[in-house]
């Protein structure tokens, strides 16, 4: 596919020789990073140590969920402690997290574990990946550069699932060469 531009800050427009094709950046990229993250989760975390670590404070019920779940998250590289009241702190990350979004993904984390209700271990580690997917993912209606069209087009045909995001939305929206000859009446059926 061949990048032609970008409308509404959100759709990338493309082309090959079957058709022309819309694709949600956002969607797109959070599918791509998803993909990592799932891999990245699967081996063995590389930890990331912050020099100030991640202050939380929590309600009194949170914390009790929180002291409860976080041990889940050893598994996957966090070191995490309790540090008095309600607080915790995050001493250290898995490297999946990126660095430069390492807080608001963090808090989002500690927000899924705390969550009310029946923990569903699957569904949290989805849920932990798509969040940190989404967040490490380049959002709609926001500029993105030529290279950024092709670096997201190149990676997309390589996932194992190219057509949705991991909420469900579609990345990808074709029309046929012979689909816009129709639209524009230039083929009769």
């Amino acid at each position: 596919m061949i990048p032609r531009g970008v409308v509404l800050l959100t759709y990338i427009v493309a082309e090959n020789e079957d058709g022309m094709y819309l694709i949600d950046q956002h969607a797109a990229a959070e599918r791509i990073n998803y993909e990592k993250v799932m891999k990245q989760m699967k081996e063995k975390p590389i930890p990331v140590d912050l020099l100030v670590p991640i202050k939380i404070e929590l309600r009194k019920d949170e914390f009790i969920l929180a002291k409860e779940r976080l041990k889940i998250l050893e598994e996957y590289g966090f070191v995490i402690e309790e540090f008095g009241g309600n607080t915790i702190i995050v001493r250290t990350f898995p490297n999946w997290i990126p660095e430069e979004k390492s807080e608001d993904i963090i808090r989002k984390i500690i927000d899924l574990v705390i969550e009310k209700g029946n923990f569903d271990f699957d569904q949290f580690i989805w849920r932990m990946a798509a969040t940190t997917a989404c967040r490490m993912s380049v959002m709609a209606n926001t500029y993105i550069s030529k290279e950024d069209e092709e670096w997201i087009l190149e990676n997309i045909r390589y996932c194992e699932n190219p057509f949705t995001c991991p909420h469900g939305r579609p990345t990808i929206i074709t029309y046929t060469k012979y689909e816009l000859e129709k639209l524009f009446k230039r083929q009769l059926d």
